[in-house]
């Protein structure tokens, strides 16, 4: 098992550039697709083929192998070192990730509240109501797989914070 370092090592690495040969070797441990790496780390899938196992990725493109590798190695201590459950619980639509369908930005929505006010993921359908009619209501929460929310860093620190109550035995 590997040793997670600090956010600056990270950071220092993402700098210096992560060679191509990586992903590989990220993708193979937990069974990722060219198709599904090449979405977390903003890249075409052709522009994924298209480097050299010695090229150095991008900044952004490293960062997010970094990350992407940080997550695997949470996972796979939660999941006791199960490559396959790590790589099903990433495939696997969550609620905890849900987003609500079809959400108009033009509504005057009031401000989110954190998960600490909240004490779930899940919002109060009462919160969403404009002009006494219910908007966005929970029934329309679409779930998402950590997968899908790994296009963005954002999406990175949510999959494991929900690694987190996993391991903590937190219901979501």
């Amino acid at each position: 098992m590997h040793v997670v370092l600090p956010v600056t090592n990270l950071i220092r690495q993402a700098r210096q550039g992560v060679l191509r040969r990586r992903v590989d070797e990220v993708a193979r441990l937990v069974g990722l697709t060219d198709k599904e790496m090449a979405h977390i780390l903003n890249m075409s899938v052709r522009g994924l083929h298209g480097k050299a196992a010695t090229d150095f990725l991008s900044l952004a493109a490293s960062e997010r192998l970094l990350l992407l590798e940080r997550l695997v190695q949470h996972g796979l201590a939660v999941f006791d070192n199960r490559a396959d459950l790590l790589g099903r619980w990433l495939r696997t639509p969550l609620a905890e990730l849900a987003y609500r369908e079809g959400l108009d930005e033009s509504t005057d929505t009031p401000a989110p509240l954190s998960i600490r006010e909240m004490g779930s993921f899940a919002e109060p359908a009462a919160r969403y109501m404009v002009a006494g009619e219910q908007v966005n209501s929970p029934s329309k929460l679409v779930p998402q797989s950590p997968l899908a929310v790994l296009d963005t860093v954002s999406g990175f620190s949510l999959a494991d914070d929900v690694l987190g109550r996993i391991e903590w035995g937190i219901v979501g």
